[in-house]
């Protein structure tokens, strides 16, 4: 896999999943009324829970995994990633803790199980991808990853404190998260079987 590649997998992955409307994007419309900068604490916190996971995730990636365990993992992120497109079709109103800045990207993220699932199948595929880059690979995970985050996240807290209205808004980034799921769902299922075969 080419480096750009795999950057350009990073990036339309992760969106897929910050892109869709969930407890961290309604904290993040709540607490940008509030603060415009919310946003950024609220990614801060995500980032101590993630930044960890994808770095243990890496390290389990770098020990040469059999082909059929490689084949395996890809499988079930493209399973995962397919089950989450199809979960947002349905109506899901997403209650709004009460939770501010840091803590919030805490909580919101480690106790979702949702985001748990996230990385030991879709995450960990792209960990084992990471490893073909080395060093390299593990720092653009992480920057490219986070930077998705970061930017959304403050892009979303910054609109909420001008008031601006999200209805329609979260209908098409529901399309777009679903798209991009269904996609790399299939492709990871494809990339899988390759490995296996």
């Amino acid at each position: 896999m080419y480096y750009l590649t795999f950057i350009l997998t990073v990036l339309l992955v992760s969106l897929s999943g910050v892109l869709m409307p969930g407890p961290v994007f309604a904290t993040a419309i709540a607490e940008g009324r509030k603060n415009r900068h919310a946003g950024l604490l609220i990614a801060t916190g995500h980032a101590i829970i993630e930044v960890p996971i994808i770095i243990t995730l890496f390290f389990i990636g770098v020990f040469q995994l059999d082909a059929l365990v490689r084949g395996a993992i890809g499988i079930a992120g493209g399973i995962v990633l397919i089950y989450f497109a199809l979960s947002s079709l349905r109506e899901n109103k997403e209650d709004v803790k009460k939770l501010r800045g840091i803590i919030a990207g805490i909580a919101l993220s480690s106790l979702n199980p949702y985001f748990i699932m996230w990385w030991i199948t879709v995450g960990l595929v792209l960990a084992i991808k990471a490893t073909f880059f080395g060093f390299l690979g593990l720092v653009s995970l992480i920057f490219f990853h986070e930077i998705c985050d970061f930017t959304w996240y403050e892009f979303v807290t910054l609109l909420s404190n001008k008031g601006a209205g999200f209805s329609k808004v979260e209908k098409l980034l529901s399309i777009i998260s679903f798209v991009l799921m269904m996609f790399f769902g299939l492709y990871f299922l494809y990339d899988g079987i390759k490995v296996i075969i």
